[in-house]
């Protein structure tokens, strides 16, 4: 991103970018600065990535929670009243948010209490009870419209990847779509998305919303927090972890939303969706002709969920309706 454009957005947002510092961002810019003193988070996404009109249906969703009584990091306004600010350059634009701050640091993969566990399955049983009342001017997309679903085929060489997908994706379409079980979610509620505060999350980054099946989000959180074999090689081990979470998450969840058996009962469905996806956009985003200067773990990782695709074979072998 060119200099000039964060410039442009530090300023059109009353940020000091003297004091800026860039934060990792996954599929965006991302700076924490400060605005009349006080934190800040600025966003800069390529158009390519997010339009004005998709940005400003997630800002919506994120203030409709707020005024839900839900704790989120709200957006701000621009200088000029706007809540998205168009940067354009050369033949380049922009897309910059700016929100408040959020306290709290990094949740760990698998070590937070259950507590904390507990907390953000109740969050996002209530963002999921919250979504079936919500009637947006703007419209986010659908899962199955989300650009790692469909530009797949052009990250991923491998036929036998792409066929799996299609199942994965066929079979996700047969499912019931009904108030209870479908709605406008997250989209990825996972450790890079959530922060600890004496045990309290801080649900942050809601770029990823999109409209689709509440076990979905769920699915997601589980994978995230199960380690992959490389990091815990005993498979007893990694399902008491993952047990741990999703019984602590979902009896958070469970005091907020109901979900019923059938949903329950297509989370290892979403876990390959989930595969697929990271597999998709590690193709994206990585330097495939460097493989073997990788790190061992980004190495082990997509070489094993590669191969739980091709084969069939289960991320965790879990019955989420039994647990």
């Amino acid at each position: 991103m060119y200099k000039r454009n964060f410039l442009e957005a530090a300023g059109r947002f009353g940020i000091n970018f003297t004091d800026t510092i860039e934060l990792d961002g996954f599929q965006n810019f991302v700076f924490l600065g400060k605005r009349e003193s006080i934190n800040v988070i600025l966003r800069i996404a390529h158009s390519t990535h997010r339009s004005k009109d998709i940005t400003l249906a997630e800002i919506e969703f994120i203030s409709y929670l707020a005024d839900s009584g839900m704790t989120v990091s709200k957006a701000l306004l621009s200088n000029q009243g706007e809540y998205a600010e168009i940067i354009e350059h050369a033949d380049n634009c922009f897309i910059a948010t700016a929100f408040e701050f959020a306290p709290g640091r990094r949740a760990e993969i698998c070590i937070e209490s259950d507590i904390f566990y507990e907390r953000i399955g109740r969050f996002t049983g209530k963002m999921h009870k919250l979504s079936k009342q919500f009637s947006p001017i703007h419209k986010r997309y659908d899962w199955n419209d989300n650009a790692a679903i469909t530009k797949f085929h052009n990250y991923v060489p491998f036929e036998i990847l792409q066929q799996k997908l299609e199942l994965i994706t066929s079979q996700i379409q047969s499912l019931s779509r009904d108030r209870d079980s479908f709605g406008l979610i997250h989209g990825d509620i996972s450790p890079g998305n959530y922060l600890n505060h004496e045990d309290h999350p801080s649900i942050i980054d809601f770029d990823q919303c999109e409209y689709s099946w509440f076990a979905s989000e769920i699915a997601t959180s589980i994978f995230h927090e199960t380690p992959i074999p490389f990091i815990i090689t005993d498979a007893n081990r990694r399902k008491t972890i993952t047990k741990r979470f999703f019984l602590n998450f979902f009896q958070g969840y469970s005091k907020e939303n109901i979900l019923s058996r059938s949903s329950l009962n297509a989370i290892p469905l979403f876990i390959n969706l989930r595969q697929a996806i990271v597999i998709g956009l590690i193709y994206r985003s990585s330097d495939m002709g460097n493989f073997d200067n990788w790190s061992d773990w980004n190495k082990e990782a997509l070489t094993f969920y590669i191969n739980n695709i091709k084969n069939d074979i289960p991320y965790i072998d879990l019955d989420f309706t039994s647990l």
